[in-house]
């Protein structure tokens, strides 16, 4: 039996049948063949089958071919590389078995499933790269209550039987203008005529919200209101002109000024107008009386109960010649006064003079863009509060800072009397707001004043509610709104709402 030649030096011998080695090591090939038969007998193998191998390119049948292509399959993509190249690709030491090196259909297959995962891995990751980077950054919010006051004040102004007046005190800072003691009014007197039917009573507030954009007038006013066992007193100087708006100046009890500017004129739509009345009339049941007077000027006395029965949750007085609303009062569930404000003296003409001068506005909300109410379904699916029901109230106005992807959203609530306006912002509240206190019994820090403003965290949103309600009211709607736990959005869910916007952008 033939001695198996040296295995350490195979690598040698095919390189010294090709010719293929250095100096060195063919000296040391040579010096082993000497005493080794074995060597010597595999090269001259080695160089048989070159030989063959040679015949082949010059005489195509001097091989079969069937073993030619065995041999070529066997190689695969080796096959056109020379031989003697394969000692600087492979060395025996690294073989792991007999078919190492040598390419199947396994291993291709396998190299290939290999590419694709490390393909789609490279896909996926930058796919969440892009998202990632295209999701909005979780904004600091400060004190969102001089924000959320404007949007509330520039909504009630469009409302049928808006006041000036108020939308201007709620905007002063009402820590000049806290007393301890409520000083005595020039109030309206009872009335003393004949009781008129509902429908007359209903006539005489459609009267009325149809001249608050059609009737200039200008005059001193009284305001008060009962806030936390404390009184809130205002002296108010107002010039309104019709289709311009009014300049308002609000001064403290001892004369001080604290606040002026103008309120420019929205346009009226007598759809709008007689739907907010229509809440009144579905939620309240009117009453009116003839024979008050208030500033000097005859007026109609409009009460507003629950249900019918008293105590009164409003009134209002109406100038007989005018319409305008000169004086009015709404009152807690236990029939106490909550504000009470109106003319001390008023002028009242039909002329449209020009202001002589317009101040800076009151205010300017950030939330300037329209939707339609049954935009709320859509918002709250992305995440917004908006119910279009919250604490018996209905959602009667709905704005943002812009149409798609909005950052703020502001929600205005109404029975048409009391009127919630819920301000949302997606961001990170860092500090109570100025002025207020915390309520454990609503989870929210709340700033009394003549609007009530109770601001908190919820998840990713920021709520700021005002009202020109009771304390009752505020309390209510705040506890229907969600107080989830602040938790700074996962890796995923950012890469969601990335692409989410960047879906809603290619849409348009």
């Amino acid at each position: 039996m033939r001695k198996a030649p040296c295995a350490e030096l195979a690598e040698l011998r095919s390189a010294f049948v090709d010719g293929a080695l250095s100096n060195s090591d063919r000296d040391r090939l040579l010096r082993h063949l000497v005493d080794c038969t074995d060597c010597r007998r595999d090269i001259e193998d080695l160089r048989a089958v070159r030989q063959l191998l040679n015949k082949t390119k010059t005489e195509p049948g001097a091989t079969p071919t069937d073993l030619s292509l065995r041999l070529v399959s066997i190689a695969g993509t080796e096959s056109v590389a020379p031989l003697w190249t394969r000692p600087f690709r492979r060395t025996p030491a690294t073989r792991t078995s007999l078919t190492d090196g040598l390419p199947s259909r396994r291993r291709t297959v396998k190299l290939r499933a290999t590419a694709a995962g490390v393909a789609v891995g490279a896909t996926v990751t930058a796919m969440g790269v892009v998202g990632y980077a295209a999701a909005p950054s979780l904004a600091t919010i400060a004190d969102p209550t001089s924000e959320a006051q404007a949007a509330f004040s520039s909504s009630l102004g469009q409302f049928p039987l808006a006041s000036d007046a108020l939308n201007a005190v709620m905007l002063a800072d009402s820590s000049g203008l806290t007393t301890s003691a409520s000083p005595p009014l020039q109030g309206p007197t009872p009335p003393t005529g004949p009781i008129l039917t509902a429908a007359e009573a209903q006539a005489a507030m459609q009267r009325a919200a149809h001249a608050a954009h059609s009737v200039s007038y200008s005059g001193s006013q009284s305001f008060l209101a009962y806030r936390n066992s404390r009184v809130i007193v205002a002296q108010i100087q107002v010039d309104s002109r019709a289709g311009q708006g009014s300049q308002v100046m609000v001064k403290s009890q001892t004369g001080q000024q604290l606040l002026k500017g103008f309120t420019p004129a929205l346009i009226s739509s007598r759809v709008v107008d007689e739907d907010l009345l229509g809440l009144l009339e579905r939620n309240y049941q009117l009453s009116a009386t003839h024979g008050a007077s208030v500033a000097g000027r005859s007026a109609t006395l409009v009460t507003a109960t629950r249900d019918g029965s008293y105590p009164a949750a409003a009134r209002w007085w109406l100038d007989d010649a005018t319409g305008i609303v000169l004086w009015q009062e709404t009152y807690d569930e236990n029939g106490s006064v909550d504000l009470s404000y109106g003319f001390t003296s008023v002028s009242v003409s039909r002329r449209d003079s020009i202001l002589a001068h317009l101040p800076p506005r009151l205010a300017v909300p950030r939330t300037n863009t329209s939707l339609t109410i049954s935009s709320a379904a859509e918002l709250g699916a992305s995440g917004w509060s908006s119910p279009r029901k919250l604490a018996g109230l209905s959602l009667v106005k709905l704005r943002s800072d812009r149409a798609d992807n909005p950052d703020a959203l502001h929600l205005i609530y109404s029975d048409g009397l009391t009127t919630v306006s819920v301000f949302e912002q997606r961001g990170q509240l860092t500090i109570a707001p100025q002025g207020s206190q915390w309520d454990a019994s609503m989870a929210a820090h709340v700033r009394r004043g003549a609007s009530d403003v109770a601001t908190w965290q919820s998840g990713d949103l920021v709520f700021t509610v005002v009202t020109d309600g009771t304390e009752g009211a505020l309390a209510e709607v705040v506890g229907s709104l969600p107080h989830d736990e602040g938790a700074m959005p996962t890796t995923l869910g950012r890469i969601k709402t990335g692409w989410a916007r960047i879906l809603s952008d290619v849409k348009g």
